[in-house]
């Protein structure tokens, strides 16, 4: 079976058409430390794009600590990894899984200094494998590994979009800014960051931790950060993780699963409506990712 084969049937099994109108928008969702609940509102988040309708597949490039198939309750093997694609041309429609709520995931397994070593034909075959995603996704969700790294630098300056998210504490605070910081020294032109405060006891202490990290980024580095949304201090969150099904699914009502479809609202008319930049697609993604490699 050839590729092209293999792509409309895996198409046609899932009901999507072929064409699409734009390439897929990269959103590269991170934190500056671990434990800020980056996976789980990058999960509930999809799964809140999915309700409006939208095709979504979340790319989980966290290495260290991989867990979005932990926080859907997935515990069988891997059918492969974006890893396996590039090393041992694996075809990428057979590397998807299909999660909890039907949101597709693909295990990341990459390291992406590795795409500079590859021959001509292995680049050539990986990079036609990702631009299928184009005619799949309307938003791919990145989700990256906490802490500064040129990796995730790579990721952020290639990305459409970066949401950041934090806690009202103030090392998560400090991280959060250290990571934009480390992105401004690589660039001229700031990328577009948007910023979700997650975990906050009470309205004011969320808008609080948002206009500390607002006027830092404008005073110090000359960077526009907007607000994207707040998630309040709710059990119901704490109960889902334990149970390895996102809230959204198991408290649709609760005050979190609220907020994240507060989130989704602010989200979907800015990116549609006015893009502030032409989209790179995940095609354009990987190629600016070559080239800040080369760089």
């Amino acid at each position: 079976m050839d590729q092209a084969q293999r792509l409309r049937e895996f198409m046609n099994r899932h009901h999507v058409q072929e064409e699409k109108k734009q390439p897929s928008r990269m959103i590269t969702i991170t934190s500056g430390k671990g434990g800020v609940g980056k996976s789980n509102f990058t999960l509930n988040f999809a799964l809140a794009l999915k309700e409006a309708g939208k095709k979504v597949v979340i790319l989980d490039l966290d290495l260290s600590t991989a867990n979005i198939d932990i926080l859907m309750g997935a515990t069988a093997k891997l059918k492969g990894s974006l890893a396996d694609v590039m090393y041992q041309k694996k075809y990428l429609f057979d590397c998807i899984e299909k999660g909890i709520g039907g949101i597709d995931y693909i295990a990341g397994g990459l390291d992406i200094q590795e795409l500079m070593k590859l021959d001509q034909k292995k680049l050539i075959f990986f990079m036609n494998q990702i631009q299928e995603l184009n005619s799949y996704a309307d938003f791919i969700l990145l989700d990256t590994g906490a802490g500064i790294s040129k990796m995730l630098v790579d990721f952020i300056l290639a990305s459409d979009e970066t949401i950041m998210v934090t806690t009202p504490e103030p090392t998560s605070i400090a991280d959060a800014y250290s990571v934009m910081k480390a992105v401004h020294q690589f660039t001229v032109q700031p990328p577009k960051f948007r910023l979700v405060v997650n975990r906050a006891k009470t309205y004011r202490e969320a808008v609080d931790t948002s206009r500390a990290l607002k006027n830092a980024s404008s005073v110090f580095l000359k960077m526009n950060l907007n607000t994207l949304g707040f998630l309040m201090e709710d059990e119901h969150v704490g109960k889902a993780v334990r149970s390895q099904t996102p809230f959204y699914l198991s408290y649709p009502n609760c005050e979190a699963s609220k907020n994240i479809k507060q989130i989704m609202y602010t989200f979907l008319p800015d990116m549609e409506g006015n893009p502030s930049s032409p989209i790179k697609g995940i095609r354009g993604f990987f190629e600016k990712i070559l080239f800040l490699r080369k760089s």
